[in-house]
């Protein structure tokens, strides 16, 4: 099973994740735009691989409006890892949504919302070969 499949497996049915062929003049609202979600610029911050992975890790270990276990770390991470592999030995750039996840470990601090969903936050990669996305939406 694939990597996307498998997030999506473990995370819920509130739970985006792709990943498809890129294009040379692919921007990250090109790409926001093929997985739903809001096309405005405005709306994303681009971060390192490092601090993609850890976005992903702490979304899918744990739920964004109650902070309860999803999944054990330890798979959330392995999940992450592979993930942001799939980008290796690219010109990937990893854009997210705001503070939500980020290195410090903590969930919840302040995003710009790209869903309907009370909570949403993840990880868009753009780069010429594929581009990705892990975005999760929870409800309180």
């Amino acid at each position: 099973m694939d990597i996307t499949k498998r997030i999506k497996q473990k995370r819920g049915q509130d739970t985006i994740a792709g990943i498809l062929p890129g294009a040379a003049s692919a921007s990250v609202t090109d790409v926001a735009r093929s997985f739903g979600l809001l096309d405005s610029s405005e709306c994303y911050e681009e971060i390192d691989a490092v601090e993609a992975a850890k976005v992903i890790e702490n979304v899918l270990h744990r739920d964004m409006a109650y902070n309860t276990e999803i999944m054990p770390f330890s798979l959330a991470r392995e999940l992450s890892g592979e993930f942001v592999a799939a980008f290796a030995g690219s010109d990937a750039r990893f854009f997210t949504n705001g503070e939500w996840g980020r290195s410090n470990g903590a969930l919840g601090v302040g995003w710009t919302p790209v869903t309907s969903a009370t909570f949403d936050t993840g990880v868009l990669v753009v780069s010429d070969q594929t581009v990705g996305c892990v975005w999760c939406m929870d409800e309180d």
